[in-house]
């Protein structure tokens, strides 16, 4: 979205930027982080498949147990 935002400059793409900052930040931190994007939009990934998915199983793990 902020390269969309810097190219063309939409309200409509800063409009939908904020609510999915909104959507992101009220996220479990087990589903954050995972993987950002470049200047060139491409995919970067900053966990590995193995930490990620532990990540992810210890979370659904303690909303079981509550």
């Amino acid at each position: 979205m902020p390269l969309l935002i810097k190219k063309y400059g939409y309200p409509c793409f800063e409009k939908a930027l904020q609510q999915v900052e909104k959507q992101y930040d009220a996220m479990p931190e087990a589903f954050k982080g995972h993987f950002t994007f470049d200047e060139n939009g491409k995919a970067v990934q900053l966990r590995s498949p193995h930490e990620t998915k532990q990540m992810i199983e210890r979370f659904f793990a303690a909303q079981n147990g509550r």
